[in-house]
């Protein structure tokens, strides 16, 4: 069991969580704001439905359809901005043939390849962990994300928006 004092330590130095999923753990840092702002993206891409109380299961069921973007949100909290694909240079066999097909010729080029860490991630969860296993850790994460400061500074920059002055009127000299 972690302190007050531990937990305070880990979030001032901030220390990375090791979070486990699957047979797989993760390194979890403080969100960056461009982690934020790219899942405040995916959020806004959630369906937005009204569930009916005397068809709640049914309603459920009819937008789990568009709720694939839930592997994607969690998967970008997890990952964060920066980790979201990955290049690795990998050896690749280019073949020819010389002297009008006659010698084989074979070739070996290191190709740069992109992974998409954050499609492979949210396939996972969505494949391994139950709907109150995804939420537990959807909870947890949105917990440690320092939502609170990011409202702050969104909202104090809404406000310097809004007090700027939006029409310029110009004085003339009287009689004129």
């Amino acid at each position: 069991m972690e302190t007050v004092e531990q937990k305070v330590a880990r979030e001032v130095l901030q220390q990375p969580e090791d979070i486990k999923i699957g047979d797989k753990t993760y390194k979890f840092y403080p969100p960056s704001t461009a982690t934020l702002i790219l899942a405040s993206e995916a959020i806004s891409q959630l369906p937005q439905v009204k569930l009916d109380e005397k068809k709640l299961a049914e309603d459920s069921l009819y937008a789990a359809k568009d709720c694939r973007k839930l592997g994607e949100i969690i998967a970008i909290f997890l990952l964060g901005a920066k980790h979201l694909t990955e290049t690795v240079k990998a050896p690749q066999t280019k073949r020819k043939r010389l002297f009008w097909g006659l010698l084989p010729f074979r070739r070996t080029v290191e190709v740069e390849q992109v992974i998409d860490r954050k499609a492979e991630l949210a396939r996972q969860l969505l494949e391994d962990l139950t709907p109150r296993e995804l939420n537990t850790l959807a909870s947890q994460l949105l917990m440690r994300m320092q939502l609170a400061d990011f409202f702050g500074l969104t909202t104090f920059l809404i406000e310097i928006n809004l007090l700027r002055q939006t029409k310029v009127e110009e004085t003339t000299a009287f009689g004129q």
